[in-house]
């Protein structure tokens, strides 16, 4: 299956040759908004020159097949086990990585997303030896599939770190059944739902506008901030926006991503008093939910976030997008708004080596204790 794929793993000296390369494979429609330039371009731009970023290439013939971007981290676990570890499309170093990856995977038709992973494994396995683990982040079932059967045929072992919910509102269903979105959802959702609008609607009329510009994007940015910061901060918590790398980052995505159409910035508001800011992705008809910053008040009822979000749904199904993508966590308003759910994973491949499978036997033995003192705990 992979005879007729070469693989290559070189540093990325010409960010502008590389970038080419990236777009015109991202042209062919299968990358998610993580693996479109403007997502990688941007980070790779950002970075300090401290790290040094590889460029995985996986050609057949003269026709370039895959590509992803490699970095290797050397670290501990648990303070004492070295672990030298390759990431894709990530740094490895926790300051860097806030922004989270999701919808991650090789950049490829993904037709041929198999024989191209398993080509990449089995070459990174026979060739790189400074690596004993291959990091793996926001891998939606269908990537999950190909690269466990890759995995599998390499030997490499798997270790699911993290699996989560991912939930979304598929606009083509709520099209299909030729009725108000709103009444759709569960009863209980529809009532807090009418309850809060109608307060806010006493307030004065909702709006949920855009804006016009660049320097407005910015501004609404951070309005966004403000109110994400000070909700976290309130809780105990940093925030997001608390790392000057992530702040950063994403002021330049919004430079590089608003003009183009791939950034959506709303404000909902109350007459003139703003009440929630979304931080949204556009790609290929989805709206990814990336952030958001909501004016919480002494009532309860009231529900910023619930609100925004219908707001930002109905104005995206009117707009004729394919999906609002609540994106990886819990969440009760993505629950509740959602129609549709799938698991994302965060995943590790191990080398095959004595010091892993020792690893992945104690993590067996630790997970089966906890299952029997957890069966040990229910009544009869």
């Amino acid at each position: 299956m992979t005879a007729s794929y070469q693989v290559s793993c070189d540093e990325i000296a010409d960010l502008s040759e590389f970038g080419n390369a990236w777009q015109e494979l991202e042209a062919g429609g299968h990358a998610s908004f993580f693996q479109s330039w403007c997502w990688v371009g941007t980070w790779l731009s950002t970075l300090p020159d401290s790290f040094k970023a590889k460029a995985l290439r996986i050609s057949q013939g003269d026709r370039l097949a895959g590509l992803g971007v490699l970095m290797f981290h050397a670290g501990h676990r648990h303070r004492i086990m070295p672990v030298g570890r390759l990431l894709l499309n990530e740094t490895g170093d926790a300051h860097h990585d806030r922004l989270t990856l999701e919808y991650s995977g090789i950049l490829c038709d993904t037709r041929e997303r198999l024989g191209i992973t398993e080509a990449a494994f089995r070459w990174l396995d026979g060739t790189d030896r400074s690596w004993s683990e291959l990091c793996l982040s926001g891998l939606l079932p269908e990537t999950m599939s190909d690269v466990s059967k890759a995995a599998d045929a390499v030997g490499l072992m798997p270790w699911i770190q993290d699996l989560k919910p991912c939930d979304y509102v598929d606009l083509s269903i709520v099209r299909d059944r030729k009725e108000d979105y709103l009444t759709q959802l569960s009863r209980n959702t529809r009532q807090q739902l009418r309850k809060a609008l109608r307060l806010y609607e006493a307030d004065g009329p909702l709006s949920l506008t855009a804006p016009d510009n660049l320097d407005e994007a910015h501004r609404f940015l951070d309005e966004l901030t403000q109110l994400h910061q000070s909700y976290w901060i309130a809780r105990g918590e940093t925030g997001s926006f608390s790392n000057d790398y992530f702040r950063k980052f994403h002021r330049a995505l919004v430079t590089a991503g608003f003009p183009e159409g791939k950034i959506q910035l709303l404000r909902a508001s109350a007459g003139d008093q703003p009440i929630g800011y979304l931080y949204n992705f556009l790609h290929d008809g989805t709206v990814y939910g990336y952030q958001s910053g909501f004016r919480y008040d002494d009532d309860p009822k009231r529900k910023p976030g619930l609100v925004t979000h219908y707001l930002a749904i109905e104005r995206n199904l009117a707009q004729g997008a394919g999906i609002y993508d609540f994106m990886a966590g819990y969440g009760q308003h993505k629950r509740s708004l959602g129609n549709a759910t799938q698991d994302m994973t965060w995943l590790v491949l191990q080398r095959n080596i004595l010091k892993n499978r020792v690893e992945q036997r104690l993590r067996g033995l630790k997970q089966q204790l906890a299952e029997r003192k957890k069966a040990q705990r229910q009544p009869d």
